[in-house]
Parts: structure tokens; sequence; C-alpha cells
């Protein structure tokens, strides 16, 4: 008789969660997840950086619960301290590199001539395919970096991802100074690619140096079997 892992895999997923959600807590913080990115785009202009993401602006996709959700922290005061998102595209006919040749351009360059989009994206970019959710627009207020919560609260997003898609990937752009001191490893990303998007000229606001980081489905679930028996080796308090 073959083993049924799917229910074992639901609840590491779920312990996982938990586990991180009570980490997030036990530093004074709470979490809230949302689907309302009008919600998001208000929030984030409230911020420091007041950067949003345009992947994740409902001025350039109708985003909604089936495909993208946003989550918040706040500290005990009721102020928001942390934001992320992620939504998932479903690229059965294309490749993440061809899907970026389209969307990119529409986003980025059609509104600004002077930005020119290249083609020797990631290596990796043009062989993912299938389900592929992006994961972005991670925000920290800067009193609270620096204080292990980048991890926990990344982590989250990803968890959340996973239990909600069960994407055949889960990808993000990352600043190569970033990858390179090991933020990437550290928050569950596994697979590490020296380019991102090819830029020949790029916009003013977006970075030329990023990398394409990214895990599989089975790269998620090894982190939320490690989340999930780290919690149970430590045991109750």
């Amino acid at each position: 008789m073959i083993e049924d892992t799917t229910d074992k895999s639901t609840l590491d997923v779920t312990s996982a969660i938990a586990a991180v959600q009570a980490k997030i807590e036990s530093c004074g913080l709470s979490v809230k997840e949302s689907s309302d990115f009008q919600k998001f785009e208000e929030t984030i202009r409230g911020t420091d950086e007041k950067y949003l993401m345009e992947d994740f602006s409902p001025r350039f996709f109708d985003l909604h619960g089936a495909t993208a959700f946003w989550i918040a922290a706040y500290n005990e005061h009721g102020n928001i301290v942390s934001v992320q998102a992620a939504k998932v595209e479903d690229l059965q006919d294309r490749c993440l590199a061809e899907h970026w040749k389209q969307q990119q351009r529409r986003i980025f360059v059609d509104p600004n001539p002077q930005a020119r989009f290249g083609t020797d994206h990631a290596h990796d970019a043009y062989f993912l395919r299938g389900k592929i959710v992006y994961h972005g627009n991670l925000w920290l207020r800067r009193d609270i970096r620096g204080k292990g919560l980048a991890e926990p609260l990344t982590q989250l997003g990803f968890l959340v991802s996973l239990l909600k898609w069960s994407p055949d990937y889960l990808y993000g752009l990352m600043a190569a100074k970033a990858a390179e001191k090991g933020f990437g490893v550290r928050v569950g990303y596994r697979r590490f690619v020296p380019r991102g998007t090819h830029w020949v000229v790029a916009p003013g606001h977006i970075r030329s140096d990023d990398w394409l980081v990214y895990s599989t489905r089975s790269d998620l679930h090894g982190l939320a079997r490690m989340l999930a028996s780290r919690t149970s080796a430590e045991g109750p308090e």
C-alpha cells in the first residue's frame, strides 16, 4: 500500500504557519491577510518608502482573492511595520522569461520609450513553467530591521502561498547584495541565478542587478517540514 502523503504535507504546512505566526507574535506583532489591493496601495502610500510595485498595483492588474493576497504586520499600537504580497500566474503555454517579455514591456517600456528590455534573462527563467507564484513588495519599517523578523515574516508569505495554490515554483527578484549575503537562503529560497530580468536600459526606479531567486514546490514543502519539526523538537514552553 502506497502511503498518501497529501494530508501529512498539509498538516506540515499548517503546523509551520502556526509556528511562524507564533514567533512573529512573540515579538509583539500581529499579522493580517487581505486580498483588497486598493487597500494595499493605500497602505503602501502611508509607509516611509511609499513604493508600490507595479506587479501588485490595481492600476495594472485585476488582483483578487483567487490569484493574489497581501499580508501586513502591526505593532502593539496598531501601527503597520511590514507588508508583503504574492500572486500566482498559470504559465502553461509559455515560460517565465516569455511572460516577463510580454508583461514588462506593457508595464515599463510602452509608457517609457527610453527603457529598453533585453533578451538575456536569467537562464532558469526559460525553463520555469506551470503554476508560478511571484512574491514581492516586502517592506519592513526601519526600527524593526535587523531583529530577525524578516525571516519569519517572509516565510509566512511563502507558506500561505504554498497552502493556497501548491505552486510549481515560487520566485522573487532580489538585489545582488542581499542574495550574496545569504538573505534568500535564510528566508527559504533554495535556488539562485545571478541575473533576473535583463535590461539594456532600465527604467529609473528598477534595479538592473537583481538575481532570480526561487523554490520548487518540493523545496517549499521541505521548508514547511523543517519549520514544523523544529517547533516540535523545541516542545511547549
